[in-house]
């Protein structure tokens, strides 16, 4: 996928949209994304949901890195988030289970 994603500040939480075009082999198609990152804890932790408001997983980077998991059904996510400096970062899931295997490599990189 390749595209652009925004945080906008709202209160004690981060909205969180990505929108690009996703493509492998003969698949091309738009794609979306929709989360909430809420701070209502502290600063350091935030508390990462889908749009509809059910919990994803929780997120420390206060060590600049931080090791997440999410079970989807019986699809096993395990994400590892890096601060690479102060303009990129990236996520990295394995993906697994009855219904998916995958590995997914996300760079960010800020655009000023």
């Amino acid at each position: 996928m390749r595209g652009e994603a925004d945080f906008v500040p709202a209160g004690e939480t981060l909205l969180y949209e990505e929108r690009g075009r996703l493509m492998f082999g003969e698949h091309d198609a738009p794609a979306e994304q929709r989360y909430v990152f809420d701070f209502s804890e502290g600063n350091a932790r935030a508390n990462v949901k889908f749009r509809d408001g059910c919990p994803f997983h929780a997120l420390d980077l206060s060590q600049g890195e931080a090791v997440v998991s999410h079970l989807c059904g019986l699809d096993l996510y395990e994400g590892h988030f890096l601060a690479l400096n102060a303009m990129s970062w990236q996520s990295a899931w394995k993906v697994t289970g009855p219904r998916k295997d995958q590995d997914i490599l996300t760079l960010y990189t800020r655009i000023e």
